[in-house]
């Protein structure tokens, strides 16, 4: 039996998807009876008290303790993960191809380069690679981890039962069609695509909408200028960039929304779609990556980006009612794989196989 259960992760950070999973993951591991912290390099000031420098581990590493290093991009953290002798399980979040920041950010470039390299390192020392979807557990078995699973990621229910806010709520649920999209404005997701779509929708079939992106441009902001000078040319008045938003103005901009747009060519596991269901959003995707793995058979997943045909999609959702609701109760359906209880067990059995 293992003594202690600790998490480890480079950035803990406010909205961030990943810094959220890894605070389900401690109530889970508290539940299962460990002593249990999270350490990290840095923490965003709205969550100070929630972790410890990963610097003050070192008084308590023991090979009979078991930690969870969350990883996503290259870090200082890698290097001193490999000096412990604990018990590792990898929690592989998958690092964006650093070919989509080329131009962009030469920074974060670097890091998704070396984040990949550091990755390959890290097989020696790794007692078993989970994947939170399928797509990254299949990149990590071609990168030589010899065991291998999936933790998928659920949601922090009681975050979304969070009362929308009000401002938003009058001022987007005013009867025009709107269409969403949430997360990093970042290059991997595609957002000029959305506004091409938006872009027929609005011009061609529905001029009472909008379209509304959720999601901060820090470390992006030469791309979010280009996508709002692209929405600038087509003409398009409705595009709302929101930047950043506190949880009771996503929960509102859900609860408006009409459709889920999801563009993105590079997804370890995509949180938003998640979102999406939990909302009842019916949701049209470009299959790439990890989303179809995360919808499974539900939502509507294209593969090809013709954007009037999207935009025609987005119009039956709004316009026949028995269609959408039969996309909603698919979705509702697989949102059942993702709860409390099978994440719980699933960490359970992976214990167990290592205490084995």
């Amino acid at each position: 039996m293992f003594k202690g259960f600790y998490q480890f992760l480079p950035n803990m950070s406010y909205g961030d998807a990943i810094s959220n999973y890894t605070l389900v993951v401690k109530d889970i591991i508290k539940e299962l009876g460990f002593d249990t912290e999270i350490f990290s390099m840095n923490t965003h000031q709205k969550l100070f008290g929630t972790t410890r420098n990963y610097q003050e581990y070192k008084s308590l590493s023991s090979k009979d303790n078991l930690i969870i290093y969350q990883y996503s991009i290259g870090s200082e953290l890698t290097e001193f993960i490999k000096t412990l002798p604990d018990k590792k399980i990898l929690l592989f979040q998958n690092i964006t191809p650093s070919h989509f920041f080329l131009g962009i950010n030469s920074r974060i470039e670097e890091d998704c380069r070396r984040g990949k390299e550091e990755l390959k390192g890290l097989v020696p020392f790794i007692d078993l690679a989970l994947g939170s979807s399928e797509f990254n557990r299949i990149q990590l078995e071609d990168l030589g981890f010899k065991v291998t699973g999936i933790i998928p990621i659920i949601l922090n229910d009681l975050s979304y039962q969070k009362r929308p806010n009000k401002r938003f709520m009058k001022y987007f649920g005013d009867g025009k069609v709107n269409l969403l999209h949430v997360g990093r404005i970042a290059p991997n997701k595609k957002i000029e695509d959305i506004i091409k779509v938006f872009y027929f929708y609005n011009h061609k079939i529905n001029p009472d909408s909008r379209l509304l992106i959720a999601g901060t441009d820090i470390n992006m902001e030469n791309y979010a200028f280009a996508l709002k000078e692209l929405a600038d040319g087509f003409g398009l008045g409705e595009v709302y960039f929101l930047g950043m938003t506190t949880l009771e103005e996503l929960n509102a901009c859900y609860r408006v929304a009409h459709a889920y747009i999801c563009m993105s060519e590079h997804e370890g596991f995509c949180v938003p779609l998640l979102e999406a269901m939990y909302f009842n959003v019916p949701i049209i995707a470009y299959n790439s990556s990890a989303v179809p793995y995360t919808l499974g058979d539900s939502g509507i997943v294209v593969n090809e980006k013709i954007y009037e045909e999207i935009a025609e999609m987005v119009d039956v959702f709004v316009r026949d009612k028995k269609f959408r609701e039969k996309v909603i109760e698919g979705q509702r359906e697989r949102f059942k794989d993702f709860n409390r209880g099978g994440l719980k067990d699933k960490l359970k059995g992976y214990l167990s196989k290592l205490e084995a």
